[in-house]
């Protein structure tokens, strides 16, 4: 399995049908075509959905189901405990409202053959609206060196983008399951604080689908708590001082803001 990949997603109710079949599609016509896709029902799911998943005809589609609703990370971590033992060399991730580029496996795979030390690699992303229309366009930095200084910040890399070697997660180990959200933060931070090397494609090989309650879920006091309280966990970790703490104590008072505000701020933020 030298470089085949183990592709692994999560679906849950509120996933619809019209989006998850766009997501699967656009796993299954990609250009690389050595892969397993990985489907873990996280609790019960729609009727259309499972229908639709349930009679496709693809092999490399292998689902697993779960009739009670454990969070992303579960979700995650159960399918890694499948795919890791059976010997794949990548693992990369997807979401089932998502839209993956046909050669982003083809290009993320190019990308790690010319930089044999990374471990984790992004991809640049357009941000799209529930109707599909382009919102942003997202950029993370290429090297690891931008990773890790962006990550002082926010998140360096884009989560659903994401193709790992089997290294990462020999190294950094499995999702954490102690957070109120932000798995893929900690996911980062395991990654930095075990040697992992980062880095991202610089093509925009991804469509990562904004929800029309996208900036209300993302505020409020509770968020607000739970973003203080990763960040601040995630600097001591990395060893971080008083600027990275500075920086998740504004990130936290942006999410008590109006939800105008927020989506100004979220566009500002987003440059590198």
């Amino acid at each position: 399995m030298k470089s085949k990949i183990a592709v692994i997603m999560s679906i849950y109710r509120n996933d619809r049908n019209n989006f998850v079949k766009l997501a699967v599609e656009s796993i299954l016509n990609q250009t690389y075509k050595d892969f397993d896709y990985y489907i873990q029902y996280d609790g019960p799911v729609d009727a259309e959905v499972d229908a639709y998943l349930s009679g496709l005809k693809d092999e490399r589609v292998k689902i697993q189901r779960r009739a009670e609703n454990k969070g992303l990370a579960q979700s995650l971590n159960d399918l890694l405990n499948i795919v890791m033992p059976m010997g794949y060399e990548y693992i990369a991730r997807m979401d089932a409202d998502d839209i993956s580029e046909v050669n982003r496996f083809e290009k993320q795979l190019e990308y790690f053959k010319s930089h044999p030390d990374l471990d984790c690699l992004g991809t640049w992303a357009i941000e799209i609206t529930s109707s599909g229309d382009e919102y942003f366009k997202k950029q993370m930095p290429e090297s690891h060196e931008g990773c890790l200084e962006l990550f002082r910040k926010r998140d360096c890399m884009i989560h659903p983008t994401v193709m790992f070697r089997r290294s990462y997660i020999e190294k950094a180990g499995l999702y954490d399951l102690d957070t109120f959200f932000g798995e893929d933060t900690m996911m980062w931070a395991q990654g930095f604080a075990s040697g992992c090397k980062m880095g991202n494609v610089p093509e925009y090989l991804f469509r990562f689908r904004l929800d029309d309650n996208f900036f209300n879920r993302r505020r409020g006091w509770k968020y607000a708590k739970g973003i203080w309280q990763l960040r601040h966990r995630v600097n001591k970790m990395l060893g971080f001082g008083i600027v990275e703490d500075a920086w998740a104590i504004a990130y936290a008072i942006a999410k008590m803001m109006p939800t105008f505000v927020l989506n100004l701020m979220y566009k500002n933020a987003r440059k590198v």
